[in-house]
Order: C-alpha cells, then structure tokens, then sequence
C-alpha cells in the first residue's frame, strides 16, 4: 500500500482515505476497502493484524485501584501499567505514578522492556530523602538513567498519603514485546509500599 494525501493506494485501486477511522496511514498497512453505493473505493483503517498508527497515543493505562506491595524487595511489573510495543519500532513512553512507601522501605522502580530495546528513561519525582508530612517543598530527584536502573523515591508522612514521579523515555524495539513499570519496597517491610490509584501510562509510536 501506498499513500497519497487523502487517499491509499492498493495495488491498482486508489481508494478516499476516511480520516476519522484511519488517522496516520503508512506505506504497508494491512487495510480494509469497501466501495459506497457510487463504485468509488473507500479505506476505512487498518485490520487487526496492522502495525500501530504513527503519531496517535496507544489508549492509556491506568490504575483503577491502588496497588500495596509488602515485605518484598523483589521487582514485579504493575498489574496495570502495561503494554505491548510492536517490533522494529520506536516509542515515546510515559508513566505518571503516585507513590508512596513505609519507613525504612521506600518504593524503587525500574522499566520491563524488550531484552533487544535500546534508550534512555528520564525520571522527575521525590527523593529518597523526602520523608515530610507534606508534599510541598522537598528534595527532588531529575535524571536519566538506563531503563534497568533502580531509582528510589521518598514519602510523605504514611504510605496513604502519596507523592508524584514522572518517567519517561523512548525506547526503540527489535522484537518488540512488554513494556511496564516494575516496583517493589527499597527496603522489606510489613508497611506496605504503594503505586497509587490513578496512576497510568502511555505510549506513542514514532518511527
């Protein structure tokens, strides 16, 4: 297949593009055509096997409930703040994460992605120092790091009461596969660390 503004070419068949249903088109997308009542050809996206539109945001993920991990320094991906990246791709990646952890077993976090994946992920959050009763004023941690590498946020006073962590990052495939955010407690303790309830994820294929 190949494209032309406003329309896809199939072989010999030039077929109107309609852009609500197949936004982003790119050279050997599996489509659908159908023909309107006048015989014209008509591209309404992509089949389920096609690969993901460049530009358009997978549909987010996002934590319908907390997620509370105790007495655990084992990594384990969220329940719910994962995806699948198709191969020989690129994409920007977002994770927004309310988290908070005991004393003494702050919550740290590394990214699951493809074993062939290359990049960088970008974190903003807490320090690990942070341990105030409030969220305003508190050291801050902002660096880039490899996506294996632990990084470590403080808390707030408890664990229910939650602090914000950005990570992002792009990460470009070979054989694609899971990406995810993966966390467990700093230190084991029987107070639980916790990834809060709303916190979600996003990815958006760019090559």
């Amino acid at each position: 297949m190949n494209v032309v503004p406003g329309t896809v070419d199939v072989g010999n068949v030039r077929a109107r593009r309609i852009d609500g249903a197949y936004p982003a088109p790119a050279v050997n997308d599996q489509i659908m055509l159908t023909q309107n009542s006048a015989g014209n050809w008509l591209a309404i996206g992509r089949t389920a096997s096609a690969a993901t539109a460049l530009g358009v945001p997978l549909p987010p993920r996002y934590k319908p409930a907390p997620t509370d991990r105790a007495s655990t320094t084992t990594m384990a991906d969220d329940p719910d703040l994962t995806m699948t990246l198709d191969p020989d791709s690129t994409y920007l990646i977002e994770f927004h994460l309310f988290v908070g952890g005991p004393s003494g077993g702050l919550m740290k976090t590394e990214w699951t992605v493809p074993a062939d994946a290359t990049g960088l992920k970008g974190v903003q959050g807490p320090g690990s120092a942070a341990t105030d009763s409030s969220a305003d004023n508190i050291s801050m941690r902002a660096g880039s790091h490899g996506f294996g590498t632990d990084v470590i946020y403080g808390r707030r006073n408890v664990n229910t009461n939650l602090l914000y962590a950005v990570e992002t990052g792009v990460v470009s495939t070979v054989t694609g596969g899971t990406c995810a955010i993966a966390w467990a407690q700093s230190t084991s303790s029987s107070t639980p660390a916790r990834m809060g309830l709303g916190s979600w994820m996003r990815a958006t294929r760019i090559m």
